[in-house]
């Protein structure tokens, strides 16, 4: 487990550099080093409760951590409206307990990355996305642009279909006002939320707004060597997953010898297990090479590359890393119903 950083003995490079692990874009650095200059920043992040929570939240929740070390206030937004808006993939019954869970699967990654729940203020949309003056300014927004624009700046996350509904052309306009109304200075999303905020960027200027400050992380690959999909349960491994149904999942994995292209497997050690610890141990038996340890995520892969790192024996070692790092997830969910009543059979 990485060290425990102090943010008050941090200066402004050394918080900019934390932020900067595990190479997300920052839109724009400038912006991000005068939002580091205050005393108090605030940053947050928002997901809709739709689809149930995969290993691929590590990254975001990672950030999150960073976050946190380098000294901003962070909010958790769970964004239930939108989740309903974005063609139904919520039923409008059941958006308190997807919330519900959602909020609870958050903390407990959090909690399995040494990071107290107290850390972050947890809010709902309809908390506030239904009153009077963020109505207001949500029409106000949305006489300045267009049906194709909203589509454009939303395609990487709403479903429209060949007939879009109407909510999925109000989602992007509802997240570019969000900021404001957190009193957030960073707003922060996985990469497929960057057409949404650079859209918030161009538009919200014309309502007196300030533009937000953007950090994207990357998205990790699927198993199955293309995009996770929370529709595709072999391409992801869920953080509720048994020990036996995560060692299945590694097994059949997209894995070809020598190959880091599309490799959800290599995926998983570089954005997580080498942001989590400083290395990586992987037991074999003495007749194939004995135990290896990796100090860095670059030569792990030039050792898979050459041949040196048999596809078996990666994801042995990814299947240990998960198993041990899921189990304090596993026990807050313990004797609970949150998923149950969040997705009924």
């Amino acid at each position: 487990m990485r060290q425990i950083i102090d943010s008050d003995k941090m200066d402004t490079e050394a918080k900019m550099n934390l932020l900067k692990r595990n190479n997300p874009e920052i839109v724009v650095e400038s912006e991000m080093r005068e939002v580091l200059g205050k005393k108090s920043p605030n940053a947050y992040i928002g997901y809709a409760p739709t689809g149930k929570i995969h290993i691929g939240y590590f990254v975001p929740v990672l950030k999150m951590k960073d976050f946190i070390d380098a000294g901003f206030k962070f909010t958790f937004l769970v964004a239930d409206l939108h989740a309903h808006l974005d063609d139904l993939k919520a039923p409008w019954e059941l958006l308190d307990a997807r919330s519900k869970y959602y909020e609870e699967s958050i903390k407990a990654l959090l909690k399995s990355l040494g990071v107290s729940a107290n850390k972050i203020k947890v809010i709902r949309g309809s908390d506030y996305q239904k009153k009077e003056e963020y109505i207001e300014m949500m029409m106000r927004l949305a006489s300045t642009t267009t049906m194709k624009r909203c589509k454009r700046a939303a395609a990487e996350v709403v479903r429209f279909g060949d007939e879009p509904k109407l909510g999925g052309f109000i989602y992007p306009i509802m997240q570019s006002i969000d900021p404001h109304f957190l009193k957030a200075d960073v707003s922060f999303g996985g990469v497929d939320q960057r057409g949404t905020y650079m859209f918030a960027r161009e538009v919200v200027p014309s309502i007196g707004l300030e533009k937000p400050v953007c950090l994207f992380t990357p998205l990790i690959p699927g198993l199955t060597g293309g995009k996770m999909s929370a529709s595709v349960p072999a391409s992801k491994v869920d953080i509720l997953d048994s020990d036996s149904d995560i060692k299945s999942k590694m097994k059949k994995a997209f894995c070809p010898e020598k190959t880091a292209e599309n490799n959800g497997v290599l995926a998983y050690a570089k954005y997580l297990i080498f942001q989590v610890q400083d290395s990586f141990q992987i037991n074999r038996p003495a007749k194939f090479g004995g135990n290896m340890v990796y100090e860095s995520y670059d030569q792990l892969e030039n050792d898979f590359i050459k041949g040196n790192l048999h596809p078996m024996d990666l994801k042995s070692g990814v299947s240990e890393f998960l198993i041990e790092k899921l189990k304090p997830v596993r026990a807050h969910f313990k004797g609970k119903k949150w998923v149950e009543k969040a997705y009924p059979k």
